[in-house]
C-alpha cells in the first residue's frame, strides 16, 4: 500500500502556528490600541447598562399597561358586555365600563386613552364617550386589528390614524402613539371585539433624552419600524434596510455589542433584543469619540511582540512533532499490517485509522453473530441429547452454567405437542414440520425463558421442558393446565389448527428428562380415546388396569358380508357402528390399537380370499405404519373408508361387472346362434356350468330385460327380416322359430307390431 502524505501533520503544524502567532499579533494590536480599548470597554459597559436601563424603564410602562388591560378584558362581566347592545337603558353598565377604563389610566404609565370595541354590536367606548360604529368603521377596525397575527400586539399608529380623538395636551403634541391591541375574547377563536390602550410616544421622550448628545438611541419593533429615536423626526420610519440592521440580523445573542462602519465612520453599536415584545433597543456612538484621548505604546510593543512570536513558533514546531508522534506510529503499524486494499483512499491519517477500526468492528460483529447463532444451535443440540437421554450428570452442571439456563426450580415437567389433523385447514401434510417449528417459536415468545428450556422438534412432535417453583400439587397442576391451555389457544389463534398436549409426571432431576419425554409421548397416544385438542396428563392414565381386548366379531362379519355384495352405504354404516362399539369401551390406547389392527388384519385376509391385491399407499409405507400414525378415531374411520374399504369395493365392483358382462355376452351369442333351436335358460346354464337362477339375475342386471323377453324379441326381429327378405310362409316361420302353432306366432307378432305377419309383409313390399 502506498504511503499517504501526512496531511494531518501539515494541518496540525498550520494550526499550531496560527494558534501561537495569532495571540501574539492580537496582543501587539491590543497593546498598541490599549488606550482606546480601555476607554471602549468602559464605555461599552456603560452603554450596555444605559440601554438596559432604557429597556427596563420602557418595558415597565408597557408591561404595567399590558397586565392592567389583560386583567380588565379577562373579566367575565366584560365578556358579557361585548355581546350587549349598550342601549340607553344600560347606562349603568356603560358607567361601570367607563369607571374601569379610567382606573386603567395612571400617571406613571402615561396611558392617554383606552378604547373598547364590540364589532358584533357595533359600538365603541373610550374615556370620553360611547359611539356607534358604521359598517365602514367596523370593517376598518376589523381589517386593521383583527388581522394581526397575535392576540395581543403593540402597534405604532400616527395621530391621524387613531380610532378616537384625544383631548389630552400631551397626546395632542405627539405625532405618534404606541397602542396595545388585544383581540377579544382572549381565549376564543371567534374574535368579536378589540381593546386598544394608547400611549403617546412623547411619554418616552424623557427616557431617551437621558443619554449624551454624542449617542444615538433607537427603539425598533419586530418589523424594524422606529418606535423611539433620539431624533423624533425618525419615528415611524422603516430601518429594515439600514446597514446596522443587516449586521444585527446575523447575531444570535439577545444582547451585545459590535462595530459598524456608517458613512465612512466607525461606530460602536450596543443592542438588546426584548423577549417581551421582540423590540430591539440600540445605542450607536462613534468609536472616534471613544478614543479621542487614547495613547500608543509604540516600538516597545513591536519588540515584545517579535520576541514572543519567535518563542511561540519554536514551541509550536517542537510541540507539533511530539503530539503527532503517536499518530505516525499508529499509521505505520496499520499500513504494515493491513492485508486488504481499501475501496476508498483515505484523505488523511485519521480517516485511514477510522476505516480500519470500522472494518475491525464489522468483522467483530459478524463473528459475534456467528457465535450467537452457534450458541443457539448448541443449546438446541444439547436439548435434543437431553431428551434422548444422552447427557450425563457430570455434563449437565457444566452445560447448564455455560448456556445460562435457569437452575433455580423445584419441579420440572415435559410438554409433548402434536398436530391432531390438518384436514379442514389451509395447510397440507408436507407443511407439518414447518408448523411444528412455528409452534416452537410461539412457545418461545409466549413463555419467558426463566420458566422453560429451549423448545425443540423431534419425530413429528414438539417438546418443551418447563420448570416452576410451586410446592403444592394443586398449584402445580393448575399452573401446568393453564399453561397448556394458553399454548393451545395461541396455536389456534395464529394457525387455526388443532393440537393435543401430553404432560409428563413432575420430576426434579434433569437426567430424568428422557423418561418424562417418553411419558409425554405415551400420553399423546390416548388422543384415540379423548379426541382432538386434548390436554392429557400421564398421571391420569389408567395404566394399572387388567389387560383384556374387545373385538365385535359379529359386527365385523356383517361388515364383510356388505363388502362382498358391494353395498357401499351399508358398509359405511356398519364400519361406523364397529368403531363406535370399540370406543364405547373403557380401554387404554394399546387395547384400542389391538382391536383396530385386528380389523385391518382381517380386511387383508378378506382381500386375499377374494383374490384382490393389497392396497398400496403413496409413500411406500405399509398399511400398519399408516395406521400407527393416526391420532384420532375420526382419522381412523376416514382412513379405513377412503384408504382401504372404498378402494376394495371399487375393485370388487370392477371384477364383478367384468364377469357379468362376459356371461351376458356368452348368453347373447348362444341366442344368436341357436335361436331356431329349443333354447332354454336351463340348457344354457348346463352348457356354461352355472346355476340357471344365477344366470337369470346376471342377464337381467346387465341387459335390463329377462332372458325369455330377450329371446322373444330376437326371434321377432328374425321373423320380420324373413318376412321382408324371403318368401317363407307364416307357418314355416312359426315352425322355424319353435312356436307350438302358427296362431301363437301370429298372436305374439300382432301384440308387438300391432298387425299380423301377412299384412306386415304386404306393407313392407308396398313400400
Amino acid at each position: 500500500m502506498k504511503k499517504k502524505s501526512p496531511n494531518f501533520y501539515v494541518k496540525l503544524m498550520t494550526f499550531m502556528i496560527v494558534l501561537s502567532t495569532l495571540p501574539v499579533i492580537v496582543l501587539g494590536i491590543f497593546s498598541y490600541l490599549k488606550s482606546s480599548e480601555v476607554i471602549q470597554n468602559n464605555v461599552a459597559k456603560e452603554k450596555e447598562h444605559s440601554i438596559y436601563q432604557i429597556q427596563t424603564n420602557i418595558e415597565q410602562v408597557l408591561k404595567t399597561v399590558d397586565h392592567s388591560l389583560t386583567h380588565f378584558v379577562s373579566s367575565s362581566q366584560l365578556q358579557e358586555t361585548l355581546n350587549e347592545p349598550l342601549a340607553p337603558e344600560q347606562f349603568q353598565l356603560y358607567n361601570h365600563i367607563r369607571e374601569e377604563l379610567s382606573h386603567l389610566q395612571t400617571f406613571d404609565t402615561g396611558l392617554n386613552d383606552v378604547l373598547l370595541v364590540s364589532l358584533r354590536e357595533n359600538w365603541m367606548i373610550n374615556n370620553k364617550s360611547l359611539r356607534r360604529l358604521t359598517s365602514e368603521q367596523n370593517k376598518e377596525i376589523h381589517d386593521k386589528y383583527l388581522t394581526l397575527a397575535n392576540r395581543s400586539t403593540w402597534v405604532l399608529d400616527k395621530k391621524e390614524d387613531q380610532l378616537f380623538d384625544s383631548k389630552s395636551d400631551a397626546a395632542g403634541s405627539c405625532a405618534f402613539h404606541i397602542n396595545l391591541v388585544k383581540q377579544l375574547p382572549l381565549n376564543s377563536v371567534n374574535k368579536t371585539g378589540v381593546s386598544v390602550a394608547s400611549i403617546p410616544i412623547c411619554k418616552f421622550a424623557g427616557i431617551l433624552s437621558q443619554n449624551s448628545e454624542l449617542e444615538t438611541t433607537v427603539i425598533l419593533d419586530e418589523k424594524f419600524q422606529v418606535i423611539g429615536h433620539s431624533d423624533f423626526s425618525n419615528i415611524g420610519k422603516d430601518f429594515s434596510n439600514k446597514d446596522f440592521i443587516k449586521s444585527l440580523l446575523t447575531l444570535d445573542h439577545h444582547s451585545g455589542q459590535y462595530n459598524l462602519e456608517i458613512n465612512e465612520n466607525d461606530y460602536k453599536v450596543t443592542y438588546r433584543k426584548s423577549v417581551y415584545n421582540n423590540w430591539t433597543y440600540l445605542s450607536l456612538i462613534k468609536i472616534s469619540d471613544l478614543n479621542k484621548q487614547s495613547s500608543s505604546i509604540g516600538w516597545f510593543t513591536i519588540y515584545i511582540c517579535t520576541f514572543l512570536l519567535i518563542l511561540s513558533l519554536t514551541i509550536s514546531l517542537v510541540g507539533s512533532n511530539r503530539i503527532y508522534r503517536p499518530v505516525r506510529q499508529l499509521q505505520e503499524v496499520i499500513i504494515n499490517k493491513i492485508h486488504h486494499k481499501p475501496t476508498i483512499h483515505p484523505k488523511n491519517e485519521f480517516e485511514l485509522i477510522e476505516k480500519q477500526i470500522e472494518h475491525m468492528l464489522e468483522q467483530n460483529s459478524q463473528l459475534e453473530e456467528k457465535v450467537r447463532g452457534q450458541v443457539n444451535q448448541l443449546k438446541q443440540f444439547f436439548m435434543v441429547r437431553l431428551f434422548q437421554g444422552k447427557v450425563s450428570e457430570d455434563e449437565l452442571s457444566t452445560k447448564l452454567a455455560s448456556f445460562g439456563f435457569n437452575q433455580t426450580y423445584k419441579r420440572l415437567c415435559v410438554f409433548t405437542l402434536q398436530i391432531d389433523t390438518l384436514e379442514g385447514t389451509i395447510f397440507d401434510k408436507k407443511e407439518e414440520d414447518l408448523l411444528l417449528f412455528t409452534i416452537n417459536t410461539m412457545i418461545e415468545d409466549l413463555v419467558p425463558s426463566q420458566h422453560r428450556f429451549i423448545p425443540i422438534v423431534m419425530n413429528r412432535t414438539q417438546a418443551t421442558l418447563f420448570l416452576n417453583n410451586h410446592e403444592s400439587d394443586e398449584k402445580y397442576t393448575y399452573y401446568i393446565n393453564q399453561l397448556a391451555q394458553q399454548i393451545q389457544a395461541k396455536v389456534k389463534e395464529e394457525l387455526n389448527i388443532p393440537v393435543s398436549i401430553g404432560i409428563s409426571l413432575p420430576f426434579s432431576n434433569l437426567v430424568s428428562t428422557y423418561h418424562a419425554y417418553k411419558e409425554g409421548l405415551e400420553a399423546l397416544k390416548y388422543t384415540l380415546k379423548f379426541g382432538t385438542e386434548s390436554i392429557i396428563f400421564f398421571d391420569n392414565l389408567e395404566r394399572a388396569t387388567s389387560f383384556y381386548t374387545f373385538f365385535p366379531k359379529q359386527i365385523e362379519n356383517e361388515l364383510f358380508d356388505a363388502i362382498k355384495v358391494c353395498d357401499k352405504e351399508k358398509v359405511d354404516q356398519i364400519l361406523g357402528h364397529f368403531l363406535d362399539s370399540i370406543l364405547e369401551k373403557d380401554l387404554n390406547h394399546t387395547q384400542y390399537q389391538i382391536s383396530i389392527v385386528r380389523l385391518l388384519n382381517d380386511l387383508i385376509e378378506l382381500m386375499q380370499t377374494l383374490g384382490i391385491d393389497l392396497i398400496e399407499m403413496d409413500n411406500k409405507k405399509s398399511l400398519f405404519d399408516h395406521l400407527y400414525e393416526l391420532k384420532t378415531f375420526d382419522e381412523v374411520k376416514h382412513w379405513f373408508k377412503s384408504g382401504i374399504i372404498h378402494p376394495l369395493l371399487s375393485k370388487i365392483e370392477e371384477r364383478t361387472e367384468s364377469q357379468y358382462k362376459n356371461l351376458s355376452d356368452k348368453i347373447i351369442h348362444i341366442i344368436q346362434q341357436d335361436f331356431d333351436q329349443d333354447l332354454t335358460l336351463d340348457s344354457i346354464a348346463t352348457k356354461l356350468h352355472y346355476n340357471p337362477n344365477y344366470l337369470s339375475s346376471i342377464f337381467r342386471k346387465e341387459m335390463h330385460i329377462s332372458f325369455s323377453e330377450y329371446l322373444g324379441l330376437y326371434r321377432l326381429n328374425m321373423a320380420k327380416q324373413w318376412l321382408m327378405e324371403t318368401d317363407m310362409s307364416v307357418k314355416e316361420i312359426s315352425e322355424k322359430l319353435k312356436y307350438n302353432n302358427p296362431q301363437n306366432f301370429i298372436r305374439s307378432f300382432r301384440k308387438n307390431e300391432g298387425t299380423t305377419p301377412g299384412k306386415y309383409r304386404e306393407l313392407k313390399k308396398a313400400q
